[in-house]
């Protein structure tokens, strides 16, 4: 069989480790060219989440102060959004598929607005927990039903450049979030960190009702209550467990037990998930492109994740920047990773899925490894660079990764596949900052690190990045074929 013949085969079965050839769907789903404005009204409300997620954290001890608690107590309204977020995350696909991914998604806002507010009106700890509470809710249903959207708006040959377009916005507001969130609590109220989220919802949901088009409910299945309830538990129990790591830099008896809750809720849900309609369908992991871009990517975000804690500690622990100047080198990382995202297309004609993200991956690792190289007294103009090119290759990964989740799955698994990729994505990323702050304090034996005891955490995670390499050889020629247009 000839070259082109072999990657016809590998196009049919990219399906399947089976290699059953997928149904999926029309890869042109809309006559006309869908509008860029799709993307960028989905990213407006990444924009408010992202700001707020990092906006909160400079005014907690006013927050703490307004509501007479202690700097520790008011920590619980952090934990309170996680925990939401980890609950919800899991119903976001049935809830899209049931009723509606448009409506689902503009309540989402709506919830996420209306919790804004009962933490803006909080005057003391339970109520403010109970608005964080809700605004984790929104923040669970917004992020994966925002790319179903796209997913099922955008032909698959353009996925993966709508999902560049969309990431831009979400990347400034955790960007803006330190700086917008000092400038409230030093000239403002601390009030106003949250009630600035009900403009930009509203903006939110006026855009997503003039640009998103309604797409009619795809299934009716009844919803899996036990299931829903075995993840929320396992979810929570497994971020409580990382956040308590990632707080001590051990593994305390809190960390030990809420892990263990979650190990076994990981069991209990592998017998469950059997049943016809799961609330997490682990059967799309016999799609080879979805198991690699989901499993395989978990290395990748592992990763990724990790450096976002890393970074920071290492400029100015490591060497010796202040935090405004460690500010600076994380906004320099934002702008490569936007820099890029709006000229990904080339690239992935070039080279294709598979070497795109073998060699990404390598040369993340390499990076990761060569930041070692910058020691107490580098220039850090130099370091700007470097963040700078860091960013642009991060931003290459999570694009292809997020294109890669949807390519060859059929129309109908759109959905389940949100859920699914949605839940391994964020324990990944839990899971990364904890492991780093571990070898972390085992490096500087608990103690205030220093730039030595950065070595070791900075080269396992460019060994992770060799372990993504190994897991994105497992593609065929064929995978992610759909992601690409066809040449004319």
């Amino acid at each position: 069989m000839d070259r082109d013949g072999e990657r016809a085969v590998d196009v049919a079965s990219a399906a399947t480790l089976e290699g059953e050839v997928p149904s999926i769907g029309n890869p042109q789903p809309a006559a006309k060219r869908p509008s860029l404005l799709i993307p960028m009204t989905v990213g407006a409300t990444f924009f408010m989440e992202g700001l707020d997620s990092t906006i909160i954290a400079t005014s907690l001890p006013q927050i703490a102060h307004a509501l007479n608690v202690t700097p520790n107590e008011i920590g619980v309204s952090l934990t309170a959004y996680l925990v939401s977020v980890s609950m919800w995350m899991a119903a976001s696909g049935w809830l899209a598929d049931r009723f509606e991914a448009r409506r689902v998604f503009i309540g989402a806002i709506a919830v996420f607005v209306l919790g804004s507010v009962v933490c803006g009106i909080s005057s003391d700890l339970y109520t403010l927990v109970a608005g964080r509470f809700l605004q984790g809710a929104g923040g669970a249903l917004m992020t994966p039903v925002g790319r179903l959207i796209l997913a099922r708006s955008f032909p698959r040959d353009e996925l993966v450049r709508a999902m560049s377009y969309m990431i831009v916005p979400g990347l400034l507001g955790p960007m803006l979030g330190p700086v917008v969130g000092g400038w409230i609590t030093t000239y403002w109220d601390w009030r106003w960190i949250f009630f600035i989220n009900v403009p930009l919802g509203l903006a939110g949901i006026v855009l997503a009702l003039h640009f998103l088009d309604r797409s009619e409910p795809t299934q009716a299945a009844k919803f899996d209550g036990w299931g829903f309830v075995i993840v929320a538990v396992t979810l929570v129990a497994l971020q409580t467990g990382f956040e308590a790591i990632a707080a001590e830099s051990r593994v305390g008896m809190i960390a030990w037990i809420a892990l263990g809750i979650g190990a076994a809720g990981i069991a209990l849900y592998a017998r469950h998930a059997r049943r016809a309609d799961p609330i997490l369908d682990l059967r799309l992991f016999r799609y080879r492109a979805f198991a690699v871009a989901v499993l395989g990517g978990s290395f990748s975000r592992l990763v990724l994740g990790a450096t976002m804690f890393l970074f920071p500690l290492y400029f100015q622990l490591g060497l010796g920047g202040s935090a405004v100047v460690a500010g600076y080198l994380m906004a320099v990382l934002a702008f490569g990773q936007i820099a890029l995202r709006l000229g990904i297309d080339p690239l992935l004609k070039k080279l294709g899925v598979k070497r795109l993200l073998i060699f990404n991956s390598a040369v993340l690792g390499l990076l990761l490894a060569s930041l070692l190289l910058f020691q107490p007294g580098a220039s850090f103009w130099l370091l700007g660079g470097f963040m700078f090119l860091f960013g642009l290759i991060h931003s290459i990964q999570l694009s292809t990764l997020a294109g890669l989740n949807f390519s060859g799955l059929p129309q109908e698994a759109l959905g389940r596949a949100t859920s699914v990729a949605a839940v391994v994505q964020r324990l990944s990323m839990a899971l990364g900052i904890s492991a780093t702050a571990i070898l972390l304090a085992f490096s500087s034996d608990a103690g205030v690190p220093v730039w030595a005891d950065f070595v070791a955490p900075t080269l396992a995670l460019a060994g992770v990045m060799a372990l993504s390499v190994v897991s994105f050889l497992t593609l065929r020629p064929g995978d992610g074929a759909d992601l690409m247009k066809a040449k004319r």
